[in-house]
């Protein structure tokens, strides 16, 4: 899939949205994110996509903002990390004892294998997705939104593979499918002791480039499937 591909389903789905009297904008002003997450009632922002744990630039992490009557009704972060060959899961480990650690030694037991084997090279994470009531509750809305969000990750950045975390109930409510994930590992990584709101069976769920590449032609040929 080439750049034109990419921008031909974000125009796709933008004017969808547009049709239903939403627009989208990118944010990278990244003093201004937890503003906006309090301003929307998100209960909080994961320090994985936090400017108080992160120094971001505009060259690995964007947001995304759905905007209704000029109000923000919806935002979502991804972020990008050039693992190379490197473990994802000393990387995570190393991360999550950074975020959650408070001085411990180790938060994090254990990474599912899938994961360990799989992920890795170049990383979009993709997370603290927040919907409002003013948004409405279509779920075609949220896949648009979610798209577009896929596509501006993939135009940017060309990942190998983007991935998230979903809790259970929330996988078992087709998330990974509205959310443009076709893989889903349960169990992905063992707390010593589980930070709110993370649980030890939250799911990390994934797409590789060459599967986000084909799922984005199959709603080009049929775009009334969005």
């Amino acid at each position: 899939m080439g750049e034109y591909e990419k921008a031909e389903l974000i125009a796709i789905c933008r004017e969808k949205l547009l049709a239903d009297g939403f627009s989208v904008r990118v944010e990278q002003d990244f003093d201004m994110v937890p503003k906006i997450i309090e301003a929307i009632g998100k209960p909080y922002l994961t320090p994985k996509m936090s400017p108080f744990f992160n120094d971001f630039t505009g060259e690995n992490c964007f947001w995304l903002l759905l905007q209704k009557e000029g109000q923000i009704v919806a935002a979502a972060g991804t972020r990008l990390d050039d693992l190379g060959d490197a473990s994802i899961t000393e990387y995570w480990r190393r991360t999550m004892r950074r975020h959650y650690g408070e001085g411990k030694e180790e938060v994090v037991t254990e990474i599912a294998s899938p994961i360990e084997q799989d992920l890795r090279g170049r990383l979009a994470y993709f997370g603290d997705l927040y919907f409002t009531r003013a948004a409405g509750r279509s779920l075609n809305t949220v896949r648009r939104f979610v798209l577009i969000g896929h596509m501006i990750t993939a135009l940017k950045w060309n990942p190998d593979w983007t991935y998230a975390f979903l809790r259970e109930r929330d996988v078992k409510r087709g998330g990974c499918y509205h959310y443009g994930f076709n893989r889903f590992i349960p169990d992905a990584q063992f707390w010593i002791d589980p930070p709110a709101p993370r649980e030890n069976t939250e799911y990390c769920v994934m797409t590789n480039r060459r599967d986000l590449a084909y799922m984005a032609e199959a709603y080009i040929r049929s775009p009334e499937r969005l």
